[in-house]
């Protein structure tokens, strides 16, 4: 079997993909090529894409492909997204905690299983603690081989 990984940089952190060949061997990926195939072609060098309704928006680009329009069209979308990170639950308001945290029908609730107490409060003292020293010398530490980060 083989696979593919492509790393890039992205604001310092290193991200790697990986495509395996079962993926390019799956449904999902034959539905996304023919997709790419019928669509290519589809929108000349030059065509005008415009977002939102065409009576109202001025808002419009000149691009060489489906490709671009895409590109285009999605970072247009992006600007209307706020997105927002904290550090813990007491920064949200109400509304965004309920959204977020406690609305029963699509919060996950997972056990966690302890099988090193002692080690486990080591761990949540560093990572929680008051003292900074002994955080950063743990990211610093662990920084390249985490996984599964939601940065």
């Amino acid at each position: 079997r083989y696979r593919l990984l492509l790393s890039k940089r992205v604001h310092g952190n290193l991200k790697i993909s990986v495509i395996s060949s079962d993926f390019v061997a799956s449904d999902d990926y034959q539905s996304l090529m023919n997709a790419a195939t019928s669509l290519a072609g589809k929108v000349p060098a030059g065509s005008r894409v415009r977002r939102g309704d065409p009576e109202k928006s001025n808002k419009e680009s000149v691009v060489a492909d489906f490709r671009g329009a895409f590109e285009w069209l999605l970072s247009e979308a992006e600007r209307s997204i706020s997105r927002q990170r904290y550090k813990g639950l007491g920064e949200m308001n109400p509304q965004q905690l309920w959204e977020t945290t406690m609305d029963a029908s699509t919060r996950r609730l997972l056990r966690v299983q302890i099988e090193d107490a002692i080690m486990a409060d080591q761990v949540f003292t560093t990572l929680m603690g008051d003292e900074v020293d002994p955080r950063r010398a743990f990211i610093e530490k662990n920084a390249l081989i985490a996984r599964n980060l939601d940065i």
